[in-house]
């Protein structure tokens, strides 16, 4: 399995989330410029690459999580989804390095799902029904399970406009 994987936590940073038309969500995850100037930063990518694409960067000598981009979607629901979990924890993912590859780009083709709710987003990645621990700072959780790879990706509290400007850039229509 070539999933990311968890590997530990760091105290939580502070999270900056942007909501766009072409790009849906991105979200910097510390002080960006300052993370820049210690280390390079490497990415986990998974989707089809070209339609569907999630990007999370990770610090390449820490493995600190950086930031989280929703690219490219092509499988989106209007949908409230419910994630059971075992516990909640608050602090900054830390990944395992070790499938990343010294070009600093490691794709995993798979197709992913994402549900916009009304005051949530979830990109689903793994396997969501097996979700064992939520990992939160700010609004965002991530998912993990028992054996830490990650599920999925939630952006929460999103405001009337977030919601509006998410479902313009999914093009989801409502029939």
């Amino acid at each position: 399995m070539n999933l990311l994987k968890l590997c530990g936590l760091e105290e939580s940073n502070e999270c900056h989330i942007e909501f766009d038309y072409y790009v849906p969500f991105s979200v910097q995850i510390g002080n960006y410029q300052n993370s820049l100037a210690n280390e390079k930063t490497v990415y986990w990518r998974t989707g089809d690459i070209e339609r569907s694409l999630v990007e999370i960067g990770i610090g390449s000598r820490t493995g600190i999580l950086r930031n989280l981009t929703l690219t490219a979607v092509k499988n989106a629901v209007l949908s409230d989804i419910i994630i059971k979990n075992n516990k909640t924890v608050d602090g900054t993912p830390v990944f395992d390095l070790s499938i990343i590859p010294e070009k600093g780009i490691y794709d995993y083709i798979n197709d992913f799902q994402v549900c916009l709710g009304k005051k949530a987003i979830t990109t689903i990645i793994g396997e969501v029904d097996k979700c064992n621990t939520l990992i939160r700072f700010g609004r965002i959780n991530i998912g993990v399970d028992y054996e830490n790879y990650i599920t999925h990706v939630t952006v929460n509290d999103l405001t009337t406009d977030e919601y509006w400007e998410l479902k313009d850039s999914l093009k989801i229509v409502i029939l």
